[in-house]
């Protein structure tokens, strides 16, 4: 190959090995993922070295204070640490309980379970994702036989939270029922929670603060509700009117009390749809002449079963007769009891108030009032509902601000895309081009002898390091043969029609150049070529020619 070849082939071949052992490098790479943060220097130092006996890349930061491991091996390494208690950043918590010295006395012993009690407490409100750090005071409560001297425990809790988190108050809460279930006899209403900036977060034995968080909770429900409701309403103006055409407001009351009605109604008695609880029949008579003696005398003859009739008067034909009837009909009375539950969250007033560019026509406009009329539920006698529908011009300045800056973005993400995928790129080109240079010089053919002159006749004077390049054949007596050997020199024969070497010459190149390309330019000259064929044709007349020449 030339020597420019060879070079960019060489070139291309090591910057092709640099590239792959760059790519190596940054792919063996190892993400790093944050492993604790906020360790004392003590602390630090600790993990380390227990992950560096273990062979688990680490790397600190922030003065120490952060450790960071490879992400595939965040597991193995809390793992491993937890196993040697390490951390030991925080209170130690039950574990002073393994260090009581010998002959603690029963008030000590109290106060050290209070202080390991705090502790694990305080440790475990660390573990929040908000909270950066804790700490918690407990009272304890005085269980005195005597009511007056009795004492319920009290509890605090300080939380320093994490830039720009916040608690809700559900996690407020949730802090409150932990601690509270977690010291005997304490009560939501004793516990009191405030930040790292003495701002109350929670106060249970407050009144205040608990119509505060009654009144909060409420503002809440409100929001959410309005929330919800001005979203469904928002899409479904974006989807009828388009994007950017329409803005949506809503406020709403709720009524968030329980209610508890019971109700009994009796109504008038209706012997006709009034329901039979019991009855009682008893129906008697007689008819016809009663007998004439009475029943035996004694037990049997006063019995219920056998009836005694009076005796009638000897010889009397009269004819008697006994009629008894008792009855007696009980009815259920007609009674309707309710028992009502009533949900909270009814609403008490609702009110949509919706703005809508100026490019809608009145026909849309009109429509949009009527269904936000009654999707809200307007009627002439729901007072505390109201829709209202107004036209103004928007400002799309806001939008076109937010267009560019979302193509910004995807600009930025396109750039980033971009940088990651620049090696392989950049790999993809060195083998590109590699592959070219290789492939050119594999389809380049076999180098050809370098003609010194062409003859118009079609011959040629060659001149090759190996074998003989060719003689003139343009119908001259005499052949010319050039050959270079090993060491430069040229070797020049002269052959005659029958073969024969006529003239043999060594000469340099540059020498043997020359006389052939003088011997060329002669040959190739028409002029000459004539005058050469007519005096072998017609000698005399060039002798002839030459004797006047002489004479003049």
């Amino acid at each position: 190959m030339p020597r420019t070849t060879r070079i960019a082939l060489i070139g291309g071949v090591v910057g092709l090995l640099v590239l792959f052992v760059a790519l190596g490098f940054w792919a063996s790479t190892p993400t790093y993922t944050t492993l604790y943060t906020g360790l004392s220097p003590a602390d630090s130092a600790a993990v380390v070295q227990a992950l560096r006996e273990k062979n688990i890349p680490v790397r600190t930061s922030g003065g120490g204070s952060v450790v960071e491991v490879p992400e595939a091996r965040a597991e193995e390494a809390r793992l491993e640490l937890a196993s040697k208690g390490l951390p030991k950043t925080g209170a130690p918590g039950y574990a002073r309980l393994e260090k009581t010295p010998f002959g603690m006395t029963q008030s000590m012993e109290q106060t050290t379970l209070r202080i390991a009690l705090e502790e694990e407490l305080a440790n475990t409100i660390q573990h929040l994702e908000p909270v950066e750090s804790a700490r918690v005071h407990i009272t304890p409560g005085n269980d005195s036989p005597f009511a007056d001297a009795r004492t319920e425990p009290t509890a605090s809790v300080v939380v320093a939270l994490k830039p720009n988190a916040t608690l809700t108050r559900e996690q407020v809460r949730g802090i409150v029922h932990l601690v509270t279930h977690s010291v005997n006899g304490l009560k939501p209403e004793q516990v009191t929670v405030v930040d790292a900036e003495a701002r109350p977060l929670w106060q249970g034995g407050d009144q205040y603060a608990v119509d505060n968080e009654l009144l909060r909770t409420r503002r809440e429900a409100e929001r959410a509700y309005a929330e919800e409701l001005r979203r469904q309403l928002q899409q479904h103006l974006d989807r009828v009117l388009g994007p950017n055409k329409s803005s949506v407001m809503v406020q709403a009351e709720l009524d968030l009390d329980k209610e508890e009605v019971q109700a009994q109604r009796v109504e008038p008695f209706d012997p006709n749809r009034a329901a039979v609880v019991s009855e009682t029949t008893a129906t008697e008579r007689l008819n016809g002449n009663p007998p004439v003696a009475g029943g035996a005398a004694g037990i049997a003859g006063n019995r219920a079963e056998n009836p005694m009739y009076p005796a009638a008067p000897l010889g009397g034909g009269g004819i008697g007769e006994y009629n008894r009837e008792d009855r007696v009909r009980n009815y259920e009375i007609n009674r309707q009891v309710e028992h009502i539950i009533r949900a909270p969250g009814r609403i008490e007033r609702l009110s949509v108030a919706t703005l809508v560019d100026e490019s809608v026509p009145d026909e849309a406009l009109t429509a949009v009032r009527n269904w936000l009329e009654t999707t809200v539920g307007v009627t002439p006698n729901q007072p505390n509902r109201i829709v209202t529908v107004q036209r103004v011009k928007f400002d799309a300045s806001q939008a076109e601000q937010a267009a560019k800056e979302q193509q910004a973005r995807e600009a930025a993400q396109r750039q980033a895309l971009l940088w990651q995928l620049l090696p392989v790129i950049l790999l993809l080109m060195v083998a590109f081009f590699l592959a070219r240079v290789i492939g050119k010089q594999i389809r380049k053919p076999a180098p050809q002898p370098k003609a010194l002159a062409a003859l118009p006749g079609g011959g040629a004077v060659s001149v090759e390091g190996v074998a003989p390049a060719g003689a003139i054949t343009d119908g001259s007596e005499h052949a010319l043969n050039a050959v270079i050997d090993d060491e430069g020199v040229m070797l020049v024969e002269e052959v005659g029609p029958d073969g024969t070497v006529i003239v043999r010459k060594r000469r340099g190149p540059s020498v043997i150049e020359e006389e052939l390309a003088e011997r060329i330019r002669e040959r190739t000259q028409p002029e000459l070529l004539e005058i050469q064929r007519f005096a072998d044709n017609k000698p005399e007349h060039i002798a002839a020619l030459l004797r006047n020449w002489i004479k003049s």
